[in-house]
């Protein structure tokens, strides 16, 4: 692999998983809402959930998603409903008090990439930046999935460190419940985008 495929594809990774998104709005309100370490268990999730659709997508689903409008509207629609229901359980704990029982858990978290229109097109043209001919599928995947998995996992900490900083920082119930709000109402709205104004 050429050093110039590979920077262009470390540059592609860092915008596309260091801008929000609803990985890492969703840390960042969660963090907000019961602190960073109570996000671990989702985080894991979101890992686990985004390194095995890079992987099906490095082995050929990717061109299921955008070859079939059936499948790909059937990840929209299922992936609206899914934002939808994180965003009104982050709006729930915001409300009431913070209970282990009621904080996002692993299997949660598996759901949120491969449910989300961004990540399979992230997945898609991420992986088409990097294969080549000249090296083996898997050391291409294994490099491939390496570094999303890596820049991943290091923005939606660093998102979800910001929300536990601004759960430290502002006292006020009203503005933090105000600014989970927000970050709902951003989450519901990119997916809504998605469904509508980027498949037309």
């Amino acid at each position: 692999m050429h050093l110039e495929t590979y920077t262009a594809f470390l540059l592609f990774v860092i915008v596309m998983t260091g801008t929000p998104g609803m990985g890492n709005l969703s840390m960042m309100a969660i963090g907000q809402t019961t602190g960073f370490r109570s996000s671990l268990p989702f985080l894991l999730g979101t890992t686990v959930g985004a390194m095995t659709l890079d992987t099906t997508v490095a082995l050929g689903l990717g061109g299921l998603f955008m070859a079939s409008p059936q499948f790909a509207w059937a990840v929209r629609l299922f992936g609206l409903t899914y934002i939808v229901y994180l965003g009104w359980k982050i709006m729930k704990m915001q409300l009431s008090t913070p209970d282990a029982n009621k904080r996002f858990t692993f299997v949660e978290g598996i759901f949120l990439h491969p449910t989300n229109p961004k990540s399979w097109a992230m997945a898609v043209v991420g992986f088409s930046q990097i294969a080549t001919s000249d090296l083996p599928l898997a050391h291409t995947i294994m490099v491939y999935v390496g570094t999303f998995t890596f820049f991943q996992v290091s923005f939606h900490s660093l998102w979800g460190l910001a929300g536990t900083l601004l759960m430290r920082t502002l006292k006020s119930r009203r503005v933090l419940l105000g600014i989970n709000g927000m970050l709902v109402t951003i989450m519901i709205g990119a997916t809504v985008y998605a469904l509508f104004v980027t498949s037309t």
